[in-house]
């Protein structure tokens, strides 16, 4: 709704252009298809993506972790728009437009850090952490500073993941922590600590990236590593895998949520790891001795949750991993992996870094090189979509129907605006 109301205050023709162009597009479009070409690769399409998606709905801003006391703060990037998320004096977690209500001008260039106050380091208006104008300089005494607080943006904590939405009507998100929140609460995230995290600069839409991690049918050849611990199961039906099935019941017994529950933009599942396994390391033994989760069973596979449009991660006994990706343009995504282990464990004691990064750091290499290849794939003037195979890519199936529908919508409410509202 958001982003229907920025088109209707006023449209260029080139948008309105796009967006018809992509209303037909989508309207013609085979289902359970992979994507016409311009999809991934034209600017225009791109720019309806952000406004519809990453600038209108709930996307993974970090750790709440990595803001453990008063005043901590980290900076990220949806776009052109940066985000400050912050903990203010009374621990609770904010976000806000990194934008000084003064001029404009960027508040934070940091990437993290700790203030008591928040100074724009160009004409020095300084914020307190709950966004409130704290000094002006020069401002004229008649000016009511309370009305010019840093621009508040939707945030919420959900076990330990924080996510941020930028439009002013926030969806709906009861569904996710309905689902995310009690299988992850017992990990503890909101515990623990990153010890290491790493970011690739992939030259991929970021489409072909959340569709390479919702298939593992290029697992076997495209990561030796992972495949060592990882379970290959029907993704469409996993409820009938007698395997997981018996996971899940001991699992749920003994007061572990585990059961797959899909929803309209994610999926939240426990899964089993081959047989033997407790972690995904190279040798499928624990890579952290201080557990992140005070359970008395360490056979509890790992915890897999994606949200739509920008994150994934496992959870097992021991670490986490946690992937957020964020488009930068129609041909590049910034991918960032953050490893998380229990808030009082010692590298060289609890674990070796080199141990516990090694398996997903491979992945995620290897994952760039599949991305950027489909890349320049797709941007052949030959290039047709294709089938999805309904059993072994039903997770980039839905993600593509999801993202079809969504921009269809889109495009549909802007092009009638009396009928969507």
């Amino acid at each position: 709704m958001q982003a229907m109301n920025r088109w209707k205050a006023g449209e260029r023709a080139e948008d309105r252009m796009s967006r018809e162009r992509m209303a037909h597009l989508l309207a013609e479009r085979v289902p359970h298809t992979s994507l016409p070409h311009p999809f991934y690769n034209d600017p225009e399409f791109f720019r309806l993506d952000m406004q519809a998606i990453f600038e209108s709905r709930w996307v993974f801003a970090g750790l709440a972790c990595e803001i453990r006391k008063p005043g901590a703060f980290f900076t990220f990037e949806i776009g052109e728009t940066s985000v400050i998320v912050c903990r203010d004096r009374e621990m609770t977690v904010r976000a806000f437009f990194n934008s000084c209500r003064h001029r404009g001008s960027l508040v934070l260039d940091q990437p993290c850090g700790r203030r008591t106050t928040f100074v724009c380091p160009y004409h020095h208006w300084s914020y307190d952490p709950a966004g409130q104008l704290v000094r002006a300089p020069n401002l004229d005494p008649a000016v009511d500073k309370a009305k010019l607080g840093l621009r508040p943006v939707h945030v919420r904590e959900i076990a330990g993941l924080i996510y941020v939405c930028l439009a002013e009507d926030a969806p709906d998100i009861a569904p996710l922590v309905a689902a995310l929140g009690p299988a992850a609460a017992p990990h503890r995230l909101g515990e623990g600590k990153v010890v290491h995290t790493i970011t690739l600069r992939e030259q991929g839409n970021w489409k072909l990236v959340m569709e390479n991690a919702r298939e593992c049918d290029h697992c076997q050849a495209g990561h030796p590593e992972l495949m060592n611990t990882l379970l290959i199961f029907d993704f469409a039906d996993p409820w009938n895998d007698p395997y997981i099935t018996e996971f899940w019941r001991r699992c749920e017994a003994s007061g572990l949520p585990s059961v797959t529950r899909d929803g309209a933009d994610f999926r939240v599942g426990r899964m089993p790891f081959k047989a033997g396994n407790l972690s995904i390391t190279m040798d499928g033994k624990p890579a952290v001795s201080r557990r992140l989760a005070d359970w008395p069973d360490q056979d509890i596979g790992s915890l897999r949750f994606t949200h739509y449009p920008s994150m994934f991660g496992h959870i097992h006994a021991d670490y986490a991993i946690v992937v957020q990706m964020l488009p930068r343009s129609a041909g590049e995504t910034i991918v960032t992996c953050k490893w998380v282990v229990h808030a009082e464990a010692v590298e060289g004691t609890d674990y070796d870094l080199e141990r516990l990064v090694e398996v997903w750091r491979a992945t995620n290499d290897q994952d760039r090189q599949l991305v950027e290849r489909n890349q320049r794939g797709v941007r052949s003037v030959g290039y047709r979509p294709g089938p999805y195979a309904e059993a072994s890519e039903h997770g980039v199936w839905t993600f593509v129907e999801w993202y079809a529908r969504t921009m269809q919508g889109f495009a549909e409410a802007v092009s009638h605006p009396a009928a969507a509202e």
